[in-house]
């Protein structure tokens, strides 16, 4: 495992069995035993995490091989899947309002029964209830677009941009999960747009990763920040997927490290479980860019995702659009250099709850 330290037997109070066979270990000393072999684990685990991060003041090579690690930092996400029962169930209609998601605006968002719509699509794994979005109707605006519920804690670094956004414990590791899928699943929806960003509620975003429908399939697209010019150097749409099959879902995972500093914020696509893209977020538009001084020099928040559908608007997509389901929301902290795990700093990482290991 990289990163973690190989101990041999008795370096650390462990009695190499050889030497002391478990049938003479008395139950208070098998207890010492067990307890410290989970504290190894644990130490491993964390170090495996602490090595796994890339830092890097740049954006790395696009990976088109890289699979979604098994083991995530973020832990256990928040899972919203629009169902009409449990322990929060949605109804049909309007999203706003409902377990804290913000929709206000008059555009093409709904929650939808999918049993009704089974002459159009038809996704199992989906289940009885999605979230529908079209962008039939547009704007330029964003505070009334469509926002997710919050994450119980927040992502960002130690001076990033609250204002009344925050709440729980600030970390610095985002990560958002989500299927999505055509509601016409035989032909193409000319000009079907819809982006989604980590935000904080009110359009402050960090990144942008683009669903759209096209002559060959359905395209993921990417934009991000680069440099610290003024306008800002944004960078796309860089074609993150093309030519997805639009018979069935596909899904989409974003994490974001938002390291303390500039020009150092690690983000990741991934599409069906595949590394498609390493960029970086959008913080150096906070900080250098004057459209941006409203901010102050900081980049914002993050612990919701934003469906936003901008201009141009594609009316012939009323009603349909993509359906999108199964939306994973979770936070953590996470290394913010290689030496931050060492001489016990793993101890000073929390899980998403906030506690500490």
């Amino acid at each position: 495992m990289a990163g973690a330290r190989i101990v041999k037997p008795g370096r650390t109070g462990i009695i190499p069995e050889k030497l002391c066979p478990i049938g003479q270990i008395h139950h208070g000393e098998l207890m010492n035993v067990l307890h410290r072999l989970s504290c190894i684990a644990l130490v491993a685990l964390m170090a495996s995490a602490c090595a796994d991060q890339n830092m890097t003041n740049e954006s790395s090579a696009t990976d088109l091989g890289n699979p979604t690690p098994l083991f995530s930092v973020a832990g256990s996400p928040m899972i919203i899947d629009f169902e009409p029962t449990g322990s929060e169930p949605y109804v049909v209609g309007k999203i706003h309002g409902q377990h804290d998601w913000l929709s206000s605006g008059p555009y093409d968002h709904f929650v939808v029964d999918n049993t009704l719509a089974a002459a159009f699509y038809s996704y199992p794994t989906f289940g009885d209830q999605s979230l529908r979005i079209s962008n039939a109707i547009t704007s330029g605006s964003f505070g009334d677009q469509t926002f997710s519920k919050r994450t119980p804690n927040y992502a960002g670094e130690s001076a990033s941009e609250c204002a009344t956004f925050c709440q729980g414990t600030q970390q610095n590791h985002f990560e958002a999960e989500w299927q999505f899928a055509s509601t016409v699943p035989d032909a193409e929806q000319p000009g079907l747009s819809v982006v989604a960003s980590p935000d904080r509620g009110d359009g402050s975003r960090m990144s942008w990763v683009q669903m759209t429908d096209t002559p060959t399939g359905l395209a993921i697209n990417f934009f991000d920040v680069r440099g610290k010019s003024n306008p800002s150097n944004f960078v796309g749409p860089t074609k993150v997927a093309t030519g997805l099959d639009r018979t069935v879902p596909h899904r989409i995972k974003i994490t974001m490290d938002l390291f303390e500093g500039p020009s150092n914020d690690i983000v990741k696509v991934y599409v069906d479980d595949a590394l498609k893209h390493t960029g970086t977020s959008w913080e150096n538009y906070y900080r250098y860019d004057s459209e941006a001084a409203a901010h102050g020099g900081v980049p914002p928040i993050v612990n919701r995702i934003l469906f936003r559908t901008g201009d141009p608007a594609a009316p012939a997509t009323a009603g349909f659009g993509f359906v999108i389901d199964s939306l994973n929301l979770a936070t953590s902290a996470v290394p913010g250099s290689p030496d931050a795990c060492k001489n016990g700093g793993w101890q000073t990482l929390a899980r998403p709850d906030g506690s500490s290991f």
